[in-house]
């Protein structure tokens, strides 16, 4: 009886699906900061280096909660790497975008080369739940996590890419308003992960289905 029960535990618990992400999401994020960090060190800015971010150590870009959200939820973040583009060989107004788009670049490059890998191999896209991660379940995890990534950094809340980047390219006045803004900006973020952590899936799935279509559709799927 013990063992039938502890089988069916077996089969109904997302061990697929939780071990796919414990592997994707430290080195997702992992990536997307080095992309940062190595960017703005290779245009002049020691910034980066000097807070200890360039380093191959994922503890020290991502949160322990940025992990556990990531794992269990699939959305997990990291901490905004610091870049100074006036201490950037580059003009600043170059150079500060340039540092900031290397991160989304970088998690959208993860997403095509899990996509292209699942093609070289022959393999099918896969929705991991119980048992071990296959090959296709990781691929498709990292995909899919990576895609998701670049599409929340699109948004314009601080801290998030976009935001910073349109920091970067505003005249200095316009610039120094946008950063005052910022405030609200992480409230409205807050919120909304907040609330696609705390809802529950029958109220999550009809929402942001389209836009998980969408996504899918963007990797052919």
């Amino acid at each position: 009886m013990l063992q039938d029960i502890l089988h069916i535990i077996w089969l109904r618990f997302p061990l697929a699906l939780l071990l796919a992400r414990l592997v994707v999401v430290p080195l997702s994020l992992w990536l997307h900061d080095q992309a940062h960090a190595l960017v703005a060190t290779l245009l002049g800015d020691p910034t980066p280096r000097e807070s200890g971010r360039l380093t191959l150590n994922p503890l020290r870009h991502v949160p322990g909660l940025g992990i556990i959200t990531g794992v269990l939820a699939g959305i997990g973040w990291s901490r905004p790497v610091p870049i100074r583009p006036h201490r950037m060989k580059a003009p600043g107004w170059l150079g500060g975008p340039l540092a900031v788009l290397a991160g989304p670049l970088a998690t959208v490059g993860l997403a095509l080369a899990g996509k292209a890998l699942l093609g070289v191999w022959g393999l099918r896209p896969a929705f991991p739940w119980a048992g071990w991660p296959s090959l296709a379940d990781l691929l498709t995890v990292l995909a899919r996590f990576n895609l998701g990534l670049a599409l929340l950094n699109a948004l314009p809340l601080y801290p998030l890419d976009a935001h910073q980047l349109i920091h970067f390219v505003l005249p200095l006045r316009a610039a120094a308003w946008w950063e005052r803004a910022s405030g609200w900006t992480t409230t409205a973020l807050g919120v909304g992960l907040a609330a696609l952590l705390m809802l529950p899936p029958w109220v999550i799935v009809p929402a942001a289905g389209p836009a998980m279509r969408w996504g899918w559709s963007l990797l052919g799927w």
